[in-house]
């Protein structure tokens, strides 16, 4: 087996095990996106049957779609093996959200047969007071350490812009460059782009409110996860900033493809780190008190959609991270605008 083929053969099974175990990216109380009164829930027997059933059908489409990645391109030309990636990857994503979204009716069943627990609620929201900004959201400050390497990557593509390659790499994928297009400001500008649009959406994420609500205890420890997951995209940025100006520097003369492989290797541990945080501040906390039942505002227990809801991004209800509001119209924007700008400077 070829290196490159390696490559692709982990990135899917990376993939695949992160759908696999959406289940246990989400609070104690909250299975397959529908929000119950506590983590009882887990141990209940048929929550237990839809979460076995679950795993044996989203493991047994990875293993099929794998088994084909391995075979398919004996039979095809060669050089396709990317391509069959690409295939296998989206039939991996559209499939096993369509095992999640059975699975989220069958807890929504579920839940409806269940005797209505009074923690639940559907009007009262008891807000927690009292907290200055300093204590729940990140600050300012740490934007700053943005600056220096959004400053150095303008700075190369600047003055280094004559001494560039007539041919410019504009993507870079799983098994390495496979993409180039003619030397110009917009091709050389991407990644200056890239980085700006990573900037503007931690700044509106900082303060994402949390998904689960109803009473402080409803999502216990959030804003310390907040402010680490900010910190954290703070982390990712640099790190982001970093292979770009790698890349503009690559542009002028070749850099070392050891430089790309230790970045790599930090967003593996990024990833590893990621994962730990979020079973801290948020897996292993256990809710109490009056919670919100909203899971009327979540389409399929994945997207919000909440037209009373101000906020732009909230806490996900599976997995780690923030979503949209769908209902806000400035959320389309950008999102429309994060599609725009990906096929502008894709082209």
């Amino acid at each position: 087996m070829s290196g490159t083929s390696l490559i692709l053969i982990c990135t899917y099974v990376l993939v695949a095990c992160l759908f696999i175990l959406q289940p246990w990216f989400s609070r104690k109380n909250v299975l397959f996106g529908v929000v119950f009164a506590d983590g009882a829930i887990w141990q209940h027997a048929q929550a237990t049957y839809i979460r076995r059933r679950y795993l044996i059908e989203a493991t047994g489409t990875a293993l099929a779609i794998l088994v084909i990645l391995f075979v398919l391109p004996f039979f095809l030309a060669k050089g396709t093996l990317v391509d069959v990636f690409n295939v296998a990857m989206v039939a991996l994503i559209f499939i096993d959200s369509f095992i999640f979204v059975l699975a989220n009716r069958r807890t929504r069943i579920l839940k409806q047969s269940m005797v209505p627990n009074a923690q639940l609620t559907t009007d009262k929201i008891v807000v927690e007071v009292g907290k200055s900004d300093r204590e729940t959201v990140l600050s300012l400050c740490w934007f700053l350490l943005l600056v220096p390497l959004f400053i150095a990557t303008v700075a190369v593509v600047w003055f280094g812009y004559p001494y560039m390659t007539d041919s410019i790499l504009t993507h870079f994928g799983i098994a390495g460059p496979d993409r180039w297009a003619p030397k110009s400001w917009r091709s050389v500008l991407s990644p200056v782009f890239i980085e700006v649009l990573l900037g503007v959406l931690i700044l509106f994420i900082r303060r994402a409110p949390a998904s689960v609500k109803g009473n402080p205890n409803a999502a216990p420890g959030y804003a310390q996860y907040r402010k680490m997951m900010g910190i954290l995209l703070i982390v990712f940025c640099l790190l982001s900033e970093l292979l770009f100006l790698l890349i503009v520097i690559g542009f002028i003369t070749p850099v070392s493809t050891l430089w790309y492989m230790i970045i790599t290797l930090v967003d593996l541990g990024f990833l590893i780190t990621m994962l730990l945080l979020y079973n801290r501040f948020v897996r292993s906390k256990r809710s109490s008190g009056p919670i919100l039942d909203d899971d009327a505002k979540w389409i399929w227990g994945l997207f919000y959609f909440n037209r009373s809801d101000p906020s732009i991004f909230v806490e996900k209800r599976i997995g780690i991270g923030y979503t949209v509001n769908f209902a806000r119209p400035i959320a389309w924007i950008v999102l429309v605008g994060i599609i725009v700008i990906a096929i502008a400077f894709s082209r």
